[in-house]
Formats: C-alpha cells, sequence, structure tokens
C-alpha cells in the first residue's frame, strides 16, 4: 500500500470499476425499455474474491477496485430492482489467463510465481475460464429471475 502511486490506483480504478459503470450507464437505457416500459434485463459485473470477500497480500489496490465492483452491483440492483433490472457479480479466484500469465512471466522466475499462485488454491490448481462460464450464462439466464444484488465466488475454496 505505502509503494502505490497514483497512475497503478487511477488504472486499477479504470479498468476494474469505471469501464463497468461506463457499460451500465450505455446499456440502462436499452434495458429500461420494453413493450410495456416495465424494463428487463440481466447485468453481470466481473468483481473477485479478492475484494471486501476476502483479502490477499500484496493486492490492496486490485482488491479495493475490486471491493467497489461489489458495491457498484449491489447498487445499481438496489436502484433497478423495481424495473426488472438484476445486477449480479462473479467473483472468481485465480484463473488460468492471458493477463495472469503476463503478471506470472513479469516476476524474476517465472516457474515459483506460478507454483505460488497453484498453492494458494485450496483445490491445487488455476480455475479455467470455462470453470466460470456456467456461471456467466446461469446469471443471464431465465433460471436466476429472483437473483439479484449478490456476488456469486467461483474461488476454488479460497473462501472457505
Amino acid at each position: 500500500m505505502l509503494q502505490a502511486s497514483d497512475e497503478e490506483w487511477n488504472f486499477a480504478l479504470n479498468l476494474n470499476v469505471r469501464a463497468q459503470f461506463w457499460a451500465i450507464q450505455a446499456a440502462l437505457p436499452r434495458m429500461l425499455e420494453n413493450d410495456d416500459g416495465a424494463g428487463r434485463g440481466s447485468i453481470i459485473n466481473m468483481a473477485s474474491v479478492c475484494s471486501s470477500i476476502k483479502g490477499l497480500p500484496n493486492r490492496f489496490i486490485y482488491g479495493t477496485s475490486k471491493a467497489a465492483v461489489i458495491g457498484l452491483t449491489k447498487s445499481v440492483a438496489a436502484d433497478y430492482v423495481a424495473n426488472g433490472i438484476r445486477c449480479n457479480a462473479i467473483c472468481p479466484g485465480t484463473v488460468d489467463t492471458p493477463s495472469l500469465h503476463d503478471r506470472i512471466n513479469a516476476n524474476a522466475d517465472p516457474v515459483a510465481a506460478r507454483k505460488a499462485f497453484i498453492a494458494r488454491q485450496p483445490m491445487g490448481r488455476l480455475a479455467k475460464p470455462e470453470e466460470i462460464a456456467p456461471l456467466v450464462v446461469f446469471l443471464a439466464s431465465d433460471e436466476s429471475v429472483f437473483v439479484t444484488g449478490q456476488a456469486y465466488a467461483a474461488d476454488g475454496g479460497i473462501t472457505i
């Protein structure tokens, strides 16, 4: 935290919070329209278990920005629930993505860095994107029409 710069802070907030805010702001007018004027839709934000759910070492800026996404999610859900618009967040643990590969490869010892990421996973492995995708499909579908304002952890047991 003491080494965090304004540039790093702004980058994380722009990428993780403002981008989702801007996407919601762009989509809401259309979501509020339908034949009877009642609105309808499902907004799915991407947060993280590294947020208000769980603090992780050396992830101050990232965790703070993802906690803000959960707050954004709950606020949008509360503001638009009466309009038939749901808003939920998915909070994955560590997922094997190109972004993670970049972080790992930026370390002096990428092999050790990858092992460290895996070691903090109770399941002993990283998540695959296709293991998170079914939760996205569920939250976008009519199967979840009574679900709003929730932060769903898909974390391989990090929070247990």
